[in-house]
């Protein structure tokens, strides 16, 4: 009866072996025929696979004869079976994959673009690298994605993604990016609204912020120890302290660059525009016995990597500073020319990481704070940054809405300044005042005073009025702040006062302003004109047809009010203000300040 069970059922696993070689015969073929076994290791991992399909066949037959003397040998047999299929299930992939590296080696990588700012490439870099190494690990050694990183120049990136990406930034930015990784989330909702359109090639996936850098002002070590307190100050504190140790000031420009939007938003917000613009140049570059507007994952990866004495820069932290926030958007095309389907997986991959404990570190490890981590161990002293940073604003910038107005207060202080000065040295200006000396004398460091609050950039004239005649001392151009009070030292007052032929020479000196330059004339004077042809109309009317800002200081007999020299400054867009001998220096430094529309 067995001989009669084996010849019935000895067929079956022939016609098993048959279908499984036709199956290899039939994939052989569309290998073949696609190109896919073009190397000789590749027909060597084909025939081992062959070899173990068939050889699967004889090992199922054998299993088959010997489970057949077993009660209930179908269900033993179907157990076993299914036991075997769910090896085979979990082990031949990875064997497969590891068999194929070693035959055939890594495949290619899909390769990922990332745009970023050029302040966090470095860190974005270090992080990218890490990412690769955590694909590779969990692949036999392979990277399944080459994160590409690359930079635009300021804010480059964004008008880039606003406009689609044409042609012109292919050429001075890059590649279309798969990922874009901003240093601030503003940076982002004006490009989501712009492209989130029909007919856009770009779709922005606006995403989550992944890190996070306050804006900190990076100040040699010996001057921090001058200037800190044992509480945290804010912006506009900070600068005057330093500025006051005669350390240069840089920053990079608020227009482009969101570490010096942040801080220039904020200084603005304690100080008059103007006077910011005059204590700040504009720099991007950290450099010893210099200050610098940056963030805090720049400046520690500058003492960490720059440096041969550390720190060479320290961090202060102004309690109402902003931060850099890091947001991962991922950017899909779907253009013939620039559709990047294979890239979003990794992208997002990528993505998923930095939020994982190996992520979070990576971004520690890289000088960036992760969103939903405190900062790590290389946040300490050594590299100049703290790790515990407590900052007085929650948002991470301010809104939106808030810009429009910044920029034009921007466009208005940072205009170099050109100023005509133009003294009265008429005989009462020899009058002693209540100090002792001459209103000439306390006139001359107002001046000085007054100077200081010039820029870099700006370039002032001189001159003096007196009898019937307007004496130039300085011509328009000058930056040398001590030749003021050089020239003013050779003047001996006398004689009559040609106010309204001062402000006449020294509105055709000027100039008008311009897209680069703001103009006016500053006139200090002690009584009304006594000596000028002209008579305000005049002076009103030719400011008119030539506009000028004028601004007077009547001090000692002079008042604006009872000598109608308002008259003068309405008609250009001035103003007059009436002063004393005690407070001569400060009104004339506000009214400096005013030249570049200060209210304060």
């Amino acid at each position: 009866m067995d001989d009669v069970d084996q010849r019935r059922s000895s067929p079956a696993p022939r016609y098993a072996g048959a279908v499984m070689l036709a199956a290899v015969a039939g994939h052989l073929l569309a290998e073949a025929a696609t190109g896919s076994l073009a190397t000789w290791q590749s027909w060597v991992l084909y025939a081992i696979g062959t070899g173990l399909l068939v050889g699967s066949a004889t090992a199922i037959d054998g299993l088959y004869a010997l489970v057949k003397r077993i009660r209930l040998r179908w269900v033993v047999f179907t157990a076993v079976l299914a036991v075997a299929g769910v090896v085979v299930a979990l082990a031949a992939p990875p064997v497969v994959a590891y068999g194929r590296v070693l035959l055939l080696g890594c495949p290619q990588p899909t390769e990922v673009r990332v745009l970023t700012s050029q302040a966090a490439l470095p860190a974005i870099q270090d992080v990218a690298r890490r990412f690769e190494q955590h694909t590779a690990g969990a692949h036999h050694g392979c990277r399944t994605a080459r994160l590409y990183v690359y930079a635009a120049p300021g804010n480059r990136g964004a008008i880039a993604l606003r406009s689609s990406w044409s042609s012109q930034a292919l050429r001075e930015v890059g590649p279309h990016p798969d990922v874009w990784l901003p240093d601030s989330t503003t940076e982002t909702e004006e490009v989501v609204r712009r492209t989130d359109g029909i007919g856009s090639a770009v779709r922005v996936r606006q995403g989550e912020s992944v890190a996070w850098s306050p804006v900190v002002l990076a100040v040699p070590v010996d001057t921090a120890r001058d200037v800190v307190s044992s509480s945290a100050e804010p912006w506009g504190e900070l600068l005057v302290k330093v500025h006051g140790t005669g350390v240069a000031i840089g920053r990079p420009n608020p227009l482009t660059a969101v570490e010096g939007r942040l801080a220039t938003y904020a200084l603005y917000s304690a100080l008059a525009p103007a006077v910011v613009e005059r204590q700040l140049e504009e720099s991007t570059q950290l450099r010893p016995g210099a200050a610098l507007i940056t963030t805090e994952q720049v400046l520690l990866r500058y003492n960490k990597t720059a440096c041969t004495q550390k720190p060479c820069l320290t961090a202060l932290y102004p309690s109402d500073t902003y931060r850099a926030d890091y947001p991962l958007n991922l950017v899909e095309w779907d253009t013939p020319d620039a559709s990047n389907h294979a890239a979003r997986a990794p992208a997002r991959e990528f993505q998923s990481w930095l939020a994982t404990q190996e992520g979070m570190t990576a971004l520690n490890a890289a000088g960036l704070r992760p969103s939903k981590q405190t900062a790590g161990s290389e946040f300490r002293e050594e590299y100049g940054v703290q790790a515990a940073a407590i900052l007085d604003h929650e948002e991470a910038a301010p809104a939106a809405t808030e810009w429009s107005a910044f920029e034009r207060k921007y466009d208005q202080a940072k205009r170099d300044g050109r100023i005509w000065l133009t003294l009265d040295a008429s005989g009462s200006m020899t009058e002693q005042t209540a100090t002792g000396e001459s209103r000439f004398t306390v006139a001359v460091d107002g001046v000085r005073k007054a100077l200081t609050q010039m820029g870099a950039r700006d370039t002032y004239g001189l001159s003096v009025f007196s009898g019937t005649e307007v004496r130039p001392l300085i011509p328009l151009g000058r930056r040398d702040r001590d030749a003021a009070t050089t020239a003013l030292g050779t003047v001996t007052p006398n004689g009559g006062t040609p106010l309204h032929q001062a402000i006449l020479d020294s509105a055709t000196r000027i100039g008008a302003d311009d897209a680069e330059h703001i103009s006016a004339v500053i006139a200090l004077t002690d009584g009304e004109d006594t000596t000028s042809p002209q008579t305000r109309a005049d002076v009103a009317a030719a400011l008119h047809d030539h506009p000028v800002r004028v601004f007077i200081v009547a001090v000692g007999d002079a008042s604006c009010a009872a000598h109608a020299l308002t008259t003068i400054t309405d008609a250009s867009g001035g103003e007059c203000h009436d002063s004393t001998m005690d407070t001569l220096g400060d009104d004339l430094a506000a009214l400096f300040r005013k030249v570049w529309g200060d209210t304060s």
